[in-house]
């Protein structure tokens, strides 16, 4: 049975003992987690790897990091997620883990039809100067959605005709272009300035040299709430 473990913002746990030095034991084989809930009108969820549950509820649109220790390099796992009330299973997936690799386990769709997606992540850091994104949509009330970064020309729509849970492919945008503009619109062959879900200006903490995971979807679990377009670091090395 695995056992998920919480980790640091660093992911490690260092221990100290004053007593004499302990045996050396073997390494443990470790694959990294990111987990995120997104199901419209619940406002937490319980995450659960191999029937073992993460320690308290997990709320709407919180990025929660976690390590799986594996019996091998390379092994399969099963991961759900769970109401927080009923403890009913709302989603479960089995997915194929490897040491020392990091993934991202998402929760989305709705409380009657949720789903649940798990990707490696590329931890290849983007170009020099640049920004590394992928983007899920995650607004159940939109059809397909386009994303601009630094203007709303056709050359700056990075994200053309992205379905309704959706992830799109990774891509890479100048870090200039990434703080200074992102609209989304609605698909449209042509920007269309009455087709924008929200546009946002002076982005400072979009970071050089980052990856993120973007998702758009309501602010909190109300799925009445306005659209956000959420930002989550992803490791790079």
């Amino acid at each position: 049975m695995k056992k998920l473990f919480i980790l640091s913002i660093l992911f490690s746990l260092l221990c100290f003992s004053c007593n004499e030095d302990p045996e050396p034991q073997p390494e443990a084989i470790r694959a990294y987690c990111f987990f995120y809930h997104f199901i419209p009108e619940l406002g937490s969820v319980i995450w659960e790897a191999d029937n073992t549950e993460v320690p308290a509820e997990k709320v709407y649109a919180y990025q929660f990091p976690g390590a799986i220790i594996l019996e091998s390099e390379s092994e399969e796992v099963s991961f759900a997620v769970k109401h927080s009330g009923t403890k009913e299973v709302l989603a479960s997936e089995l997915f194929q883990l490897e040491k020392n690799k990091y993934y991202n386990i998402i929760a989305c769709g709705s409380n009657d039809d949720p789903s649940l997606y798990i990707e490696e992540i590329d931890t290849n850091p983007p170009q020099p100067g640049k920004v590394k994104f992928q983007v899920l949509h995650s607004a159940a009330d939109e059809n397909t959605i386009d994303v601009y970064m630094g203007d709303t020309t056709t050359e700056k729509r990075l994200v053309s005709d992205l379905a309704y849970l959706d992830l799109s492919a990774q891509f890479e945008a100048p870090d200039s272009e990434a703080r200074s503009f992102i609209t989304i619109t609605r698909h449209s062959e042509v920007y269309q300035q009455d087709s924008v879900l929200l546009s946002s200006e002076y982005n400072g903490d979009i970071l050089s040299g980052a990856s993120y995971l973007s998702v758009l979807a309501p602010f909190t679990f109300d799925p009445e709430s306005e659209l956000t377009f959420w930002f989550y670091l992803l490791p790079t090395y």
